[in-house]
């Protein structure tokens, strides 16, 4: 869908450690802990990284829960035919839609062309699906690896299963586990494209938890570990700039006292967007030409007003977010 760029967001997230992490490598030694963290090779020697996917992974996962709590039957659930293992499939019919994807492959059984008309598909897609993607059309954002930007130090530490007779230590049961030490930093990119603006409050959203130290990421979460905090960094790679880089294309009419959205962009209603998707800045930021874009940075004050105006938006389209297209919803309900 759209073959134009119209917009994006790029900044550097910085993740820190405020306790132990470990997210496993699932890869089994003969000798040493049974647990390792996962490792990749950079710079001519191997070194704990979190996979980008991993962070996908969480920040998809939360971002499903923030939204079936300000209103149920909003996002889809992404396994829809696997009920069987579930403790209560009830309940997650109560909260949440049936799978996009899924519910797009039985409609285009029974509609023709449905593959190319993308503009249908975006529009009955649920949030997370139009933010991160479903099997019908790649997502809006993209959340690299995130490599150390601090000396590696790990740590190893034992475990052990508890005997559920005598509520003490199993002797049998012990496990050892090699574990990335609190205080480690690590630094990933996250690129936004052709958003909308409540998309943009939606990964606000995520980043503020993160930075509350609201989120774990990670193995054995449950048993303490995974804690970390996270911040937009103060060093853009993108262009070394503070905070959060916008763009649009050069020559774009967007003024210095607005943002504009995806919706606002196509002024059509399009796609299932608004065309009031924008904000207006309280205080104006100068767009900088930057090749074939139009940049301009978003730090300190107007990147804290920013992140609030975009939130807003975003809580107040999911409060408002209409049900799909009927013949979606039949095929949806199907099994």
């Amino acid at each position: 869908m759209l073959k134009k760029l119209v917009n994006e967001a790029l900044f550097t997230l910085k993740i820190t450690t405020t306790g132990p992490l470990l997210i496993k490598s699932g890869q089994a030694t003969v000798i040493g802990p049974d647990m390792t963290p996962v490792l990749t090779w950079r710079g001519s020697k191997q070194e704990v990284f979190i996979p980008g996917s991993s962070l996908k992974g969480v920040f998809r996962s939360h971002i499903e829960k923030i939204v079936c709590s300000l209103k149920p039957q909003v996002v889809c659930y992404p396994f829809s035919g696997s009920e069987s293992r579930e403790a209560d499939p009830r309940q997650r019919q109560q909260d949440y839609r049936s799978s996009c994807g899924a519910a797009f492959n039985r409609l285009s059984r029974e509609r023709r062309g449905l593959e190319d008309d993308t503009s249908f598909v975006y529009e009955n897609s649920c949030p997370t699906c139009r933010l991160f993607g479903s099997t019908w059309f790649i997502g809006r954002v993209a959340i690299g690896d995130a490599y150390l930007v601090t000396p590696q130090v790990t740590e190893q530490r034992d475990g052990v299963g508890i005997d559920r007779l005598t509520g003490g230590s199993s002797h049998t049961a012990k496990f050892e586990l090699e574990v990335v030490s609190a205080g480690v930093s690590f630094e990933t990119d996250v690129h936004l494209r052709n958003f909308e603006i409540w998309q943009l409050g939606m990964l606000f959203a995520v980043l503020q938890d993160l930075e509350d130290g609201l989120i774990r990421l990670g193995s054995g979460r449950s048993r303490g570990l995974g804690s970390v905090t996270a911040t937009i960094s103060k060093n853009n790679k993108y262009d070394g700039s503070s905070g959060i880089t916008l763009s649009s294309m050069r020559g774009s009419a967007e003024p210095d006292n607005e943002l504009w959205g995806l919706g606002r962009w196509l002024n059509d209603g399009g796609y299932g967007t608004w065309k009031d998707d924008m904000l207006r800045l309280t205080t104006p930021v100068e767009h900088i030409d930057r090749g074939i874009r139009r940049t301009r940075a978003f730090a300190d004050t107007a990147l804290i007003s920013l992140r609030e105006a975009s939130i807003e938006q975003f809580i107040q389209r999911m409060l408002d977010w209409e049900q799909p297209a009927a013949e979606l919803t039949r095929a949806g309900n199907r099994s």
